[in-house]
């Protein structure tokens, strides 16, 4: 073999090995998504492209107001990214535009606009699932509109960690 077809078959090995640890490595430690519809809007904008970690969606790192990724309840091939409202065992309750956890009102300082009383209702979420909301809550197709209402553990995905796209709205989306 000659030393230039040497070097294109070793240079086309680097390819093919550093493809397939990025292959691996957002099969099972990063993910990124885009995201089509504006039910994030006020933090996700539409047409954004997200950035997450799928190594931190252990039950026992999830947090009230964390973004996740995650597949729906009622239809395995479609995935939501929402922010995190109601933790296992809670009673979450919507009413009059507001929400309540444990009779606490939390926070709303990130949705795009006041809630219209439209989804009010109380949310008794059972061990090992989650409730999740949009921050476009008028324009947001989440738990208070679905069949199942709770989504399980085991459907969460991934972390959303920043916006990588639009560069205009690139940042972090941790939760202070």
């Amino acid at each position: 073999m000659d030393p230039f077809t040497k070097k294109i078959l070793k240079v086309l090995g680097i390819y093919i090995v550093f493809a397939v640890i990025v292959l691996i490595l957002f099969q099972t430690v990063f993910m990124l998504s885009f995201i089509p519809t504006g039910s994030m809007e006020g933090t996700i904008q539409t047409n954004s492209v997200i950035f997450s970690t799928r190594y931190d969606v252990d039950e026992d790192k999830l947090e009230r107001y964390d973004i996740l990724t995650f597949v729906s309840p009622n239809d395995p091939d479609v995935t939501y990214i929402k922010r995190l409202i109601g933790l296992p065992g809670e009673t979450v309750e919507v009413k009059e535009g507001k929400v309540y956890a444990g009779g606490v009102e939390l926070d709303n300082s990130f949705i795009k606009e006041s809630q219209r009383q439209i989804g009010d209702g109380i949310y008794e979420i059972p061990e090992g699932c989650y409730f999740f909301m949009g921050d476009n809550r008028n324009n947001s197709n989440d738990i208070r509109f679905w069949e199942r209402l709770y989504v399980p553990a085991n459907n969460i995905q991934a972390k959303a960690k920043c916006v990588l796209f639009p560069f205009s709205k690139a940042g972090s989306l941790c939760y202070d």
